[in-house]
């Protein structure tokens, strides 16, 4: 396996070495080569190698590592995992090829690069998240779900007063917080719906220095019956504290972009509104009030709202668990690990 990062404290990636330790329970044995660590404790039958960023190695030094690693590693093995990283793909060809054995690349991600096609010729299977989480056409995808840490995230009934709606994600344009608080303009006039509060989790981007400032212009012209909330970057144990007292949630990201923290939320057995039709399948016959087209006016978005929030907690909880239902069947750790394994003995048979 060939990744970034094996740090279980990183807020990004943290979630690597939960996969290490799900796939070490499946596999005789699983050697590792990563660019960085802080020496985690992993199951007994994983190695990991070290390219040496956390000693300062800089890019040759690391690419020379991973190639001796590469060198030693892939003829004793039954075939080699990429995981998110293109040229970890071109690195592994060259050894793969040699002695025969599959490569297979995971990448969930609406990014199109050079890099990218080069790895989707080189690779033997690419595994995905969800039919547009993948950017290229191709005959060697599988689309195998996200793999969430369901235990991380368990079900709430309970909701704060007043209702609150959680939208977790970086502070960025292609999140669209602005969509929201446009939306929540227009929830507000509906007498009907009552006092809410909106919590928006995340920090800003560097990339987006002055959006911050935009949102907190958009939520200062709501009327004052609608309290909005700017946490800043949260850890995520706290950040699912927030969604756990939530009456809902919304994820508002562009199709090819299949948000794990929409599937978080579903997991804690929140209603979740969504903009990604990849999303579809776990909506059920609430399709018509959980989802929103992406390219729908602020109007659409707070009219789902609005429903929602003029419902009893215990129709919502409804809607929450069965939505957590049918993210636990497509999207939890364990089923995704049994997939990938499962797909990784195929093509190591037909090697």
């Amino acid at each position: 396996m060939l990744t970034r990062v094996l740090d279980p404290d990183s807020q990004a990636l943290g979630f690597t070495v939960r996969w290490v330790e799900e796939l070490a329970a499946r596999l005789d044995h699983l050697d590792i080569i990563c660019q960085t660590h802080t020496h985690p404790t992993l199951p007994s039958n994983v190695r990991f190698y070290s390219m040496g960023k956390e000693r300062g190695a800089g890019r040759a030094a690391q690419a020379w590592a991973l190639t001796r690693h590469l060198r030693q590693l892939v003829p004793q093995a039954d075939g080699v995992f990429a995981h998110m990283i293109a040229r970890y793909v071109w690195f592994a060809a060259p050894w793969a090829r040699l002695y025969r054995k599959p490569i297979l690349f995971w990448y969930t991600h609406r990014q199109l690069s050079r890099e990218l096609r080069v790895a989707d010729a080189l690779a033997t299977a690419i595994m995905t998240a969800a039919p547009s989480s993948y950017p290229l056409p191709s005959d060697k995808v599988h689309v195998m779900g996200h793999g969430i840490a369901a235990e991380l995230f368990p079900p709430a009934y309970a909701e704060d007063t007043p209702p609150t709606i959680v939208y977790v994600a970086r502070l960025s344009r292609i999140k669209r917080q602005d969509y929201l608080l446009r939306a929540m303009a227009q929830v507000a006039r509906q007498t009907d719906v009552g006092a809410f509060r909106v919590a928006i989790i995340g920090g800003p981007m560097p990339q987006y220095p002055d959006y911050p400032a935009e949102l907190e212009a958009l939520a200062s012209a709501l009327p004052p019956s609608v309290q909005v909330h700017f946490t800043g970057a949260l850890p995520r144990p706290q950040a699912a504290e927030w969604v756990r007292g939530g009456a809902l949630a919304v994820n508002l990201s562009p199709p090819g972009l299949f948000d794990k923290a929409a599937l978080e939320a579903m997991l804690t057995a929140k209603p979740v509104v969504v903009t990604n039709a990849d999303f579809l399948p776990l909506l059920g016959d609430t399709a018509d009030l959980l989802y929103v087209p992406y390219d729908a006016p602020p109007q659409a978005l707070a009219e789902r709202l609005g429903r929602l929030l003029r419902m009893s907690p215990a129709e919502r909880a409804a809607i929450g668990q069965k939505l957590r239902e049918r993210a636990l069947e497509a999207h939890a750790l364990e089923g995704l690990m049994d997939r990938m394994v499962q797909l990784m003995r195929e093509l190591a048979r037909d090697e």
